[in-house]
């Protein structure tokens, strides 16, 4: 009995190469500002943002994370949920990350996608756009639709 439970364990274990199942950091904290505030953010551990989606880049998601599934679609943003939304992030230069209101997770989803400086949209990544949010310029968020 031991030994077929032991072997349908190990049947289920990936011997490919994608990620290793490991304990998942807590959220990182980053703030931005709206030259009068400042707000804080909390990185998600899990979900990560796909701009302008791609089938390609869905089977090169599920390729490196066969655990990853969709969590929000829409044409112009992918939302994935991972094991490990930093490592996947990390192996795709376009992803972003996405972030939360408050620690746990709650919260609406927001991912900054540039800068609005003056009026003016312009690209920027990510961190920049936190970074460089202040009286001049804002971060530009995409933001997950309310679901009711």
């Amino acid at each position: 009995m031991h030994t077929l439970l032991l072997l349908s364990v190990l049947a289920q274990v990936s011997t490919s190469g994608s990620m290793a199942p490991k304990a998942v950091a807590a959220p990182t904290m980053r703030t931005w500002s709206d030259g009068q505030r400042t707000f804080k953010l909390y990185e998600s551990v899990t979900l990560i943002a796909e701009p302008s989606p791609t089938d390609a880049r869905r089977a090169e998601v599920l390729a490196l994370d066969p655990s990853a599934t969709v969590f929000l679609e829409r044409p112009t943003m992918r939302i994935w949920k991972t094991r490990d939304a930093v490592a996947v992030r990390a192996r795709f230069e376009t992803f972003r990350p996405v972030f939360h209101d408050l620690s746990s997770g709650a919260g609406r989803l927001r991912v900054p996608v540039g800068l609005v400086c003056n009026g003016v949209r312009t690209a920027a990544s990510w961190l920049e756009s936190l970074e460089r949010s202040g009286s001049e310029c804002l971060p530009d968020f995409w933001y997950a639709p309310v679901l009711r």
